[in-house]
């Protein structure tokens, strides 16, 4: 690893990559984001600089990570007016020639990337690229060399030096936030540092006024150099951590970016009570922490995650939070009407697991087929073909989705427990938290079901995404056994006694794992379609709570009666003649002995 600080910019229109993005780099010392944005021109505004030649050492930054699908709504959809990614590449190539750029992309068409390369990019990496292999791409591209994955072939040597600064364990988030907020004071102290000592510098002298106020001015440098080397004494890595100025332009953006990292639990008090925007992105906030936590199955439910690595189960609740967010976004563009929500929720769902499908397998993920090994197979059109049965078994079950987007994108307040909880308020974004957490939870297994049934014993897709201790074949069937058993347990006994009970399970992620958690929600319409086995189930928990009530004061008659027949009249009965006995042999003996 390099002894130099590569400063990076993050330039990418989803929020949630970002977010993570930038969380996973705090960990290498050797690199800094120090700006993240969503469009070509904010970072156009960011590299701008008034000087007549183009120095990278001027605009601060190293290394610029791009998205190439950058000004793209989705993969389908009509491109919007902003400038898109290739666009970008071209401009800053112009400008900045010497720039180094990585794209950071989901796949891409050859010649998209082929145009890129032509224009100078250094480097090309799809996201979800294995952790060890996209830190090498990340250094090497930084330190001005390409790298185009498996079409670069990279020396030993320098692979082994690149890695030498991965961590041989996980890296803790309390490690990551603390290593985060070091950063921030650091950072801040640094701007008070520069504000104090341009006023002390300045050429109008008069400003300082008498001799007193440059005494004091003097003081509060001492103060915050002080208050740096404390920083640095309690909070700080043993290995000293490079702190390095920035721009102004630079600066200006990082304290908005540590502001809000630093100060979330602040966004809600300092915001207008109807600014749901803000709502939202605490609310994404909080859920993008807890996937950073363990996400163990801590419930008494199988989930069709549970046969996930750790990290391709995160992977993929990110991308199903990902798809929610845009699916949002792309109804309030529209101007959806509140009473048109509840008919187009089936539609919305599907187009929600159909995008988190596509991103997460790749759209052009092929496997050999297994009757013929010279034909190949898509995966994603595969699955894609049971988009009905998720639909049935898994989208149109997810409870409170209405309720959810409604808040969201027309502040109606939210129901719990039969009470109103206003827009912002702690009940409403508790009760908002649980309803998005489950309805990734789901979406997310209603992912992975159409892979168990088509794909569950293909050797690639095991050592790709499943769990170590379940990849032989007799673990697999019996994971899928259990998941069998489990639909018919919920299909004919859980679902209605939840439905007559007015409850909803939701799966919600605690730190650690997810969990379930049971919420109170009126459900007597969808009692009154209850019919055949379900409708028996709830005859029966009414007969039980009819007759049980009884038949436990009947059985605690009988019993508190057989139990004063047993002691007052067998028991004393039993007692009257044990003792004549004992007194009538206790006579015999004494008359034997008067005999003698």
């Amino acid at each position: 690893m390099s002894d130099e600080l590569y400063r990076v910019l993050l330039i990418d229109d989803d929020r949630i990559f970002r977010m993570g993005m930038r969380s996973w780099l705090s960990q290498f010392p050797d690199l800094e984001v120090v700006a993240e944005v969503d469009t070509a021109e904010d970072a156009l505004a960011i590299l701008q600089v008034d000087i007549e030649e183009n120095s990278l050492a001027s605009i601060d930054i190293d290394l610029v990570l791009l998205d190439l699908n950058l000004g793209w709504i989705n993969s389908e959809s009509v491109k919007s007016n902003r400038l898109s990614g290739l666009e970008l590449c071209q401009r800053l190539k112009s400008k900045y020639p010497n720039l180094p750029i990585l794209l950071l992309s989901s796949p891409q068409a050859p010649e998209l990337v082929a145009m890129a390369l032509r224009w100078g990019v250094e480097g090309y990496c799809l996201k979800g690229t294995n952790p060890k292999e996209l830190i090498i791409a990340i250094r090497q591209v930084a330190a001005g060399n390409p790298y185009l994955g498996d079409r670069y072939t990279i020396d030993t040597n320098q692979t082994e030096r690149l890695t030498t600064n991965l961590p041989n364990e996980p890296v803790s988030v309390v490690a990551i936030i603390r290593h985060n907020l070091y950063l921030s004071g650091l950072r801040r102290i640094d701007r008070m540092l520069s504000d104090v000592k341009a006023v002390i510098n300045a050429p109008n002298q008069e400003q300082l006024g008498d001799r007193l106020t440059k005494i004091v001015l003097a003081g509060q440098v001492r103060e915050l150099q002080a208050a740096r080397w404390l920083m640095h004494q309690i909070w700080g890595n043993k290995k000293r951590l490079p702190v390095f100025s920035q721009t102004n332009v630079v600066a200006k953006l990082t304290e908005s970016v540590t502001s809000s990292e630093v100060e979330i639990s602040d966004r809600l008090v300092n915001k207008p009570d109807n600014d749901i925007l803000s709502i939202q992105s605490s609310l994404w906030d909080t859920t993008v922490t807890k996937l950073q936590a363990s996400l163990a199955n801590l419930s008494k439910t199988h989930l069709e995650i549970d046969i996930l690595k750790e990290e391709k189960k995160r992977e993929l609740l990110y991308i199903a939070l990902r798809q929610v967010e845009r699916s949002i976004e792309e109804l309030r563009f529209s101007q959806i009407q509140p009473s048109q929500l509840e008919d187009r929720i089936p539609m919305i769902l599907n187009n929600i697991w159909q995008e988190t499908v596509v991103n997460f397998f790749g759209k052009y993920y092929i496997l050999p087929n297994s009757f013929n090994t010279n034909l190949e197979v898509n995966v994603v059109e595969i699955l894609l073909k049971d988009r009905e049965i998720v639909q049935t078994e898994f989208l149109d079950k997810i409870p409170q989705i209405d309720n959810l987007l409604s808040h969201l994108l027309f502040e109606t307040d939210l129901v719990v427990n039969n009470a109103i909880a206003a827009t912002g308020t702690p009940a409403a974004m508790r009760r908002a938290e649980l309803i998005l957490e489950n309805l990734i939870v789901q979406i997310a297994n209603g992912v992975i079901h159409p892979l168990l049934n088509h794909f569950a014993n293909v050797e690639e897709i095991k050592q790709k995404f499943y769990r170590y201790n379940l990849l032989s074949t007799r673990e697999v069937e019996r994971f899928r056994n259990d998941l069998s058993w489990q639909y018919r347990l919920d299909k004919y006994i859980t679902d209605p006694q939840l439905i007559f009970e007015s409850r909803h399970i939701l799966f919600t992620l605690a730190n650690p794992g997810i969990r379930e958690i049971s919420i109170y929600v009126p459900r007597n319409q969808e009692l009154q379609q209850l019919e055949g086995v379900q409708l028996a189930v709830t005859l029966v928990l009414e007969l039980q709570d009819a007759i049980a009530p009884r038949l436990k004061s009947a059985i605690a008659f009988l019993g508190s009666g057989f139990v004063y027949v047993l002691t007052n009249v067998i028991g004393r009965g039993i007692g009257l003649i044990g003792r004549g006995v004992l007194q009538g042999i206790g006579n015999a003996w004494q008359d034997s002995r008067s005999r003698k």
